[in-house]
C-alpha cells in the first residue's frame, strides 16, 4: 500500500501535467511507427538504414533496442515528422502555462521526495508489512522508477515554452533512449509487458512487394507470426493502416486543439491550482518528516485528500478540456 499510494499521487500529479486523462505525449507518436522502414537509405548516428524493407525494419529495431532511438524520428516520412511536431508545438499553445509548468515542478518535487524518504516508504507499516524479497525487488526497481520521471520531468516536453517549441528530432535522440533504459525495470514491477519487447524478432522476411507497397512475415520471440502491410510514403516504408488513418488522426487531433477554449482554462484553473497546492503541501510533510512515525503520521494524513483527489478524477470533477491522443 505504501508504494501504491505513492504511485496513485504520482498519477494525479501526471494528470495535472497534462490538464486531462486524454494526454498528448509525443514519445507516444514516435513509438507507435517503430514499424517504420526507409525506402531510399538514410543515415542515423552513423547507421545507414537499408532500401529493403525486411532488412530496414530490422536496422530500425536493432538500433532502437541497442538504445538509438534517434533512429526512430530519421525513419519517419518528412510529413510525419512535420505534423507531431506541429501537434506538439499547438498543444504548446494550448495549456495553460502556469498550471503546466507547476505540475511539472510538482512531479520533480515528488521525484525528490520519494528519493529522500525511500527507507521510510519501504519500512511503513501502513497496509501492511512487504516481505523481504517484495522491498528487494522494490529497491532494484527504485532507480528507475526515480530515473523515468526524472527524465520527463527535465526534458524538452517539461514546460510549456518547451512543449511550444517542441521538435522531435530532439526528443527522441536525448529523451527517448533514458525511457527506453528504465522500461524494462518499471514494467516488470508493474508486472506489464513491456512495450519495447514488440521490437524482438526472431526472423524477418519480405513475402511480396511492389515499388510502393511491401508484405512483410513477422516471427516475434514469443514465436507469433504475423503478417504486415507497408506502403511507401515519401520514400519510407510505413504500415499501410498508419498511411491510411495518418491525415485524418492528424486533422481530428489538430481540430480538437484548436476547439479548446481559454475561458474554459480560466474557469477551472483555480480548482486545478488548489489541486496542486494540495499536493504540494502532503509532499511537504512527507520530505520534513525525519522519523518513521513522523513520515507514517503524514502518509495516513494524506489517504484521506488523496482519495478525494481520485474519487474527483474519476467523476470528472475539474472539469478540463479533454487533449487529443496523438495517432
Amino acid at each position: 500500500m505504501r508504494l501504491t499510494l505513492l504511485l496513485k499521487i504520482e498519477a494525479k500529479l501526471s494528470r495535472l501535467m497534462f490538464i486531462t486523462h486524454k494526454t498528448f505525449f509525443p514519445s507516444a507518436a514516435m513509438l507507435a511507427v517503430f514499424f517504420t522502414a526507409c525506402g531510399a537509405g538514410i543515415s542515423s548516428t552513423e547507421v545507414t538504414i537499408p532500401d529493403e524493407p525486411s532488412a530496414a525494419m530490422q536496422t530500425i529495431a536493432d538500433e532502437v533496442i541497442a538504445g538509438n532511438c534517434g533512429i526512430l524520428w530519421h525513419a519517419m516520412p518528412t510529413s510525419y515528422q512535420t505534423d507531431i511536431n506541429a501537434i506538439a508545438q499547438l498543444s504548446g499553445s494550448k495549456v495553460d502555462p502556469e498550471i503546466y509548468d507547476k505540475s511539472f515542478g510538482l512531479v520533480s518535487r515528488f521525484a525528490e521526495v520519494a528519493d529522500k524518504q525511500k527507507l521510510f516508504i519501504l519500512n511503513t507499516k501502513l497496509g501492511g508489512e512487504l516481505a523481504a524479497e517484495q522491498i528487494a525487488e522494490i529497491e532494484a526497481a527504485w532507480p528507475s522508477i526515480i530515473g523515468f520521471i526524472q527524465t520527463i520531468v527535465t526534458s524538452s516536453i517539461s514546460s510549456s515554452a518547451g512543449l511550444k517549441a517542441f521538435e522531435g528530432q530532439g526528443f527522441s535522440e536525448q529523451t527517448l533512449p533514458a525511457l527506453f533504459k528504465y522500461s524494462n525495470d518499471l514494467a516488470a514491477l508493474s508486472n506489464e509487458e513491456n512495450p519495447f519487447n514488440v521490437l524482438e524478432f526472431d526472423s524477418l522476411k519480405t513475402v511480396e512487394s511492389t515499388d510502393t507497397t511491401a508484405v512483410l512475415e513477422i516471427t516475434f520471440a514469443n514465436g507469433d507470426v504475423e503478417a504486415e502491410d507497408f506502403t511507401k510514403v515519401e520514400n519510407r516504408w510505413v504500415p499501410a493502416e498508419m498511411a491510411t488513418n495518418w491525415s485524418t488522426e492528424i486533422g481530428d487531433a489538430k481540430k480538437q486543439l484548436e476547439a479548446i477554449s481559454s475561458e474554459e482554462m480560466a474557469k477551472n484553473k483555480p480548482q486545478i491550482m488548489g489541486m496542486i497546492t494540495m499536493l504540494d503541501g502532503i509532499l511537504t510533510q512527507l520530505n520534513t518528516a525525519e522519523t518513521q512515525e513522523q513520515f507514517d503520521q503524514a502518509l495516513q494524513g494524506a489517504m484521506m485528500p488523496i482519495g478525494l483527489l481520485m474519487m474527483q478524477s474519476m467523476g470528472e470533477g475539474i472539469g478540463a478540456p479533454e487533449m487529443p491522443v496523438a495517432p
